[in-house]
C-alpha cells in the first residue's frame, strides 16, 4: 500500500510540470552548395519570460544572451560548410491557454524549421550543417 502511495505521489507530481523539448539535428542541409548563405534565426520570447539562447554567427561567432525577451530577428552570412547551432531555454508562468513559443530558422529565406512550443519549461535545440 505504500509503494502505491509514493507512486501516486510521484504520478501527481509529475504531472504539474510540462516541459517541452524540441532536439534535432538535421545533419547536413540538401540544398545548392554555394560559398555563403543567409541564416535567419526568429523567435518570439513573451513579455515577462527571459531565456536563455546560443547561436552561432557570421565568421563562426558564438554568441550567448543570458536573459532575451522580445521579438528576436537575426540575419548572418554564413560560410559553406559551417555547423550551426540555435538552442532556447525558457521557463513560461502556468497560464490558461498555456503559452507558447514559436521558433524558425531560415536558409537563404526556405523555412528549415518551424516549432511552437507550449508548456512551462521550454527547451528547443536545432543544429544543422551546411553543404
Amino acid at each position: 500500500m505504500k509503494k502505491l502511495l509514493y507512486l501516486f505521489l510521484v504520478v501527481i507530481a509529475g504531472a504539474g510540470c510540462h516541459k517541452a523539448i524540441y532536439d534535432m539535428n538535421r545533419g547536413e542541409l540538401k540544398i545548392a552548395k554555394k560559398d555563403t548563405y543567409q541564416v535567419e534565426y526568429i523567435t518570439e520570447i513573451p513579455p515577462g519570460v527571459k531565456a536563455k539562447m546560443y547561436y552561432i554567427g557570421a565568421k563562426n561567432v558564438q554568441y550567448y544572451e543570458e536573459e532575451y525577451t522580445g521579438k528576436f530577428d537575426k540575419t548572418y552570412t554564413i560560410k559553406s560548410g559551417k555547423e550551426i547551432k540555435f538552442t532556447i531555454d525558457a521557463k513560461l508562468p502556468k497560464t490558461k491557454p498555456e503559452g507558447s513559443i514559436h521558433t524558425m530558422v531560415k536558409v537563404d529565406g526556405e523555412v528549415v524549421t518551424d516549432q511552437t512550443q507550449s508548456g512551462t519549461d521550454i527547451n528547443f535545440r536545432f543544429q544543422f550543417k551546411l553543404p
